[in-house]
C-alpha cells in the first residue's frame, strides 16, 4: 500500500534553494522498500501518535513504568512503547515462535548475525530493511558507519542495527583475562613475571610444586574449555577466535585450517594445550569445571590461575574481590596479576579479537515506513548527547551529576527512579562514547579499571593477521551445514592419548567428510 509522507517545511525550503522544490509535498513508496524512508518532522505537535511494540531484555518492567524518563521519550516523539515480553532465558525461542507465527514485535533484540536466521528471515520477508541512504539521521548514520556491516547485509540491504559491546575492537581484549597468584609464585622462587608461554609454564609448575598453602594446589583452570579457547587459539590461529577466514595458496579458508596445507597452523596450539595438560599446567577437571568449580578453585587456593571473562574477574556482582577479602583480608590484586599477551609460536603477540557488538535490533516486515521513521528518528535521539545521558544515567541532579567536569552516576538511584532506563540504556547499544569526553563506567572493580588502559594498549601494538571480512557471511549464505567447532576438537585432543598430528588428521578428515572443501569452494565461488 502506498503511504503519504509529509516533509518539514525547512526541508522544503533548502529544497528550493536546490531547485528540487517538486520534491517536497507527498511522495509514495512501497511499505517494503527501506530505502526510501525519509523522516519527516521533528516535533510532537507534527507527530500522529502510534504504538511501537517492542521485545527487548527487561522491557516489561522499563515500559510499563510512569518515570521521567520514559515519559521525556513518549511525549517527545509522541509514541507510547508496547513490551513483548522476553528473558535471557527465552528470547531465542519466543522469537522463533513469534517469527514463524507472524506476530515479531515492531523491535526486537536478537542474536541472529552471523546465522542463516538472518538471511532467512529477510528473504522471506519476515524483517525489513533500514533505508540506504541515513543522512537525515546523523547520529545514526556515524553509528552505523562506525560499525562493520559485512554481517549486517542481505543482498546488498542492511537488516539490523548492531548493538556494541566496547568502543573499539582492540577493546575486545577484554573478552579474556588469566588471573594468576603471583604471591605463590614469588614463595616458589619466581621472580620475573613471564613474558611467554614457556614461563607462564614453569611459573605454574614452580608453584604447584611448592604448594607454599599446603592445598595441593593445581594449574590454569576455566569455567570450560570455550574459556580456554581465546588464548591458546591465538597461539598459532588469532583470526579462528572471531570464525575469520583468510587467504592461503590463493584460497580463502576459515583461520581455523590455515597453513601451507589446510589445517597445518593450529597444530601448535594442539601440541601446547597437550603439554599443559599432561603436566598438569592445564587442571585436569577442566572436562567437567563450571563457572562455580573454577572460580572456589581459585579463591580457595586450589588452581595457580584462573581463566575468565573480564566482567566474572572484575564485576562487583560476582563477588571475586569482596571474597578474597573475606579469604586472605587483602584485596585480590595485591596477591595476583593478570597475565600479559604472550608471544604465539611464531615470535608475534596477537589477541582475540572478536566482534565488538552483540546483539542487534532487528525490524518487523510490517513496520511501515511511517513508522520507520518514527522508530528512526528515536534511535536517532537515543545516540544524541541529550538522549545519551537520559536514557544511561537518568536525569542530573536526581541520579548523575557533572562534579569537576566529570559524570558521577549513581546506577542504583537510576535503576529505582527511573526503571525504564533498564531497557533505553541499551535499545540501540550496551555501550557508547559519553559527550564532553565523560568516562563509561563498566561497573567493574577499581583495580580493572586502573589496569585495563594498559591490556588495551597491548592489544594495540599486536598486528593482526589479514583477513576477508566478507567470507563469513558468504559462508553463512552459501547453505552448508558445516559446523567448525574449536572447543570440541580442543577437548579431544588435549585430553586424548594418540598422538596429537594423528588425532587432528583424523579430526580433519571428518570435517573433509561434513563438506569442509565443497564450503570452501561455495565461499571462494562467491567472492569473484
Amino acid at each position: 500500500m502506498n503511504k503519504k509522507r509529509y516533509l518539514s517545511m525547512l526541508l522544503c525550503m533548502a529544497l528550493i534553494l536546490v531547485g528540487l522544490l517538486s520534491g517536497c509535498g507527498s511522495k509514495t513508496a512501497d511499505p517494503d522498500d527501506g530505502n526510501k524512508v525519509t523522516p519527516s518532522v521533528s516535533g510532537k505537535d507534527d507527530l500522529e501518535f502510534m504504538e511501537i511494540s517492542i521485545s527487548h531484555w527487561n522491557g516489561d518492567s522499563a515500559f510499563s513504568s510512569d518515570d521521567e524518563v520514559l515519559k521525556t521519550i513518549k511525549e517527545k516523539f509522541n509514541v507510547d512503547f508496547v513490551s513483548q515480553n522476553i528473558t535471557w532465558d527465552d528470547h531465542t525461542q519466543k522469537l522463533q515462535l513469534w517469527a514463524s507465527t507472524d506476530s515479531l514485535a515492531d523491535i526486537s533484540a536478537a542474536y541472529i548475525r552471523d546465522t542463516t536466521q538472518m538471511y532467512s528471515w529477510a528473504r522471506d520477508g519476515v524483517i525489513r530493511s533500514l533505508p540506504s541512504d541515513l543522512s537525515a539521521y546523523p547520529n545514526l548514520q556515524k553509528y552505523m558507519e562506525e560499525n562493520t556491516k559485512e554481517n549486517c547485509m542481505v543482498d546488498g540491504e542492511c537488516y539490523v542495527i548492531p548493538k556494541n559491546v566496547y568502543l573499539s575492537q582492540e577493546e575486545t581484549v577484554m573478552e579474556r583475562v588469566i588471573l594468576y597468584r603471583w604471591d605463590l609464585a614469588q614463595q616458589a622462587g619466581i621472580t620475573k613475571e613471564p613474558a611467554n608461554w614457556d614461563e607462564f609454564r614453569e611459573m605454574l609448575l614452580a608453584i604447584m610444586k611448592a604448594d607454599p598453602e599446603g592445598k595441593n594446589i593445581g594449574g590454569m583452570t576455566a569455567p570450560s574449555m570455550g574459556y580456554l579457547g581465546y588464548p591458546m587459539l591465538c597461539y598459532s590461529v588469532p583470526n579462528a577466535c572471531d570464525d575469520r577466514w583468510e587467504k592461503w595458496n590463493d584460497t580463502y579458508v576459515p583461520a581455523y585450517f590455515g597453513g601451507e596445507n589446510l589445517g597445518d597452523n593450529v597444530l601448535a596450539t594442539w601440541n601446547l594445550m597437550r603439554d599443559m595438560y599432561t603436566e598438569g599446567t592445564i587442571d585436569p577437571d577442566l572436562p567437567i569445571s563450571t563457572l562455580e568449580l573454577a572460580q572456589n578453585k581459585f579463591l580457595n587456593g586450589q588452581a595457580a590461575a584462573l581463566c575468565v571473562t573480564s566482567s566474572i574477574a572484575a564485576t562487583p556482582s560476582f563477588g571475586m574481590d569482596s571474597s578474597w577479602k573475606e579469604l586472605y583480608g587483602n584485596p585480590m590484586m595485591d596477591d595476583c596479576k593478570i597475565l600479559n599477551l604472550m608471544p604465539g609460536a611464531n615470535g608475534e603477540t596477537y589477541y582475540w579479537s572478536t566482534s565488538y557488538s552483540a546483539a542487534e535490533s532487528i525490524f518487523s516486515s510490517h513496520v511501515d515506513d511511517k513508522k520507520m521513521e518514527r522508530i528512526l528518528m528515536i534511535y536517532d535521539y537515543l545516540l544524541s548527547d541529550e538522549g545519551i545521558m537520559l536514557s544511561k544515567f537518568g536525569v542530573e541532579g536526581e541520579s548523575y551529576e557533572i562534579v569537576d567536569g566529570k559524570l558521577v552516576a549513581d546506577i542504583d538511584a537510576r535503576n529505582e527512579k527511573y526503571p525504564s532506563t533498564l531497557a533505553l540504556a541499551n535499545v540501540v547499544s550496551w555501550v557508547l562514547p559519553l559527550p564532553n569526553g565523560y568516562e563509561n563506567d563498566a561497573g567493574y572493580d577499581d583495580w580493572y579499571d586502573e589496569w585495563v588502559p594498559s591490556y588495551i594498549e597491548q592489544a594495540k601494538a599486536c598486528k593482526m593477521p589479514e583477513y576477508e571480512p566478507r567470507c563469513k557471511s558468504a559462508f553463512v549464505q552459501s547453505g552448508s551445514t558445516l559446523v567448525i567447532s574449536p572447543s570440541d576438537d580442543g577437548l579431544r585432543i588435549m585430553t586424548g592419548t594418540k598422538p596429537v598430528e594423528e588425532m587432528w588428521k583424523e579430526i580433519l578428515e571428518e570435517y573433509k567428510q561434513d563438506g569442509l572443501e565443497d564450503t570452501i569452494q561455495k565461499v571462494n565461488d562467491a567472492l569473484k
